[in-house]
């Protein structure tokens, strides 16, 4: 059997500071908490079932790289406004909504707290690919 991809690590200064960013934005869960004696929080989809297929790490420590970006499949392109406007009233918003066609579609960016992209977009066609 192949090896199966699991999850990413953030690099974060603020442990609950991205876990509210995350789950504001994301829709993610605390699975696993580290807080307050350890340095890693565990996120999941909320309701993704245990165990859940993917995770993402954050890890308190300096921050000092980022990923490129982060990206989070959106029901509706009103759900990319919203976050978008959403992100612009908190100062988070990288990039407004724009369409890029084809393999981009309608595409929002916003910077967590520490200065990871995460994209959300619409249209993006995912569904369909072989795994």
């Amino acid at each position: 059997m192949p090896p199966r991809w699991t999850h990413v690590v953030l690099k974060v200064s603020d442990l609950d500071r991205s876990i509210a960013f995350y789950a504001r934005f994301c829709g993610l869960a605390v699975v696993r908490d580290g807080r307050p004696a350890g340095h890693t929080v565990w996120l999941a989809p909320r309701g993704a079932g245990a165990p859940p297929a993917f995770v993402l790490v954050l890890y308190r420590t300096e921050v000092d790289s980022r990923v490129d970006h982060l990206g989070f499949q959106c029901e509706a392109r009103e759900d990319v406004d919203r976050i978008a406007a959403e992100g612009e009233r908190l100062g988070a918003l990288a990039t407004p909504p724009w369409d890029g066609g084809g393999d981009i579609g309608y595409v929002t960016l916003l910077r967590d707290p520490d200065g990871h992209l995460v994209e959300f977009t619409f249209g993006q066609p995912i569904a369909g690919l072989e795994g």
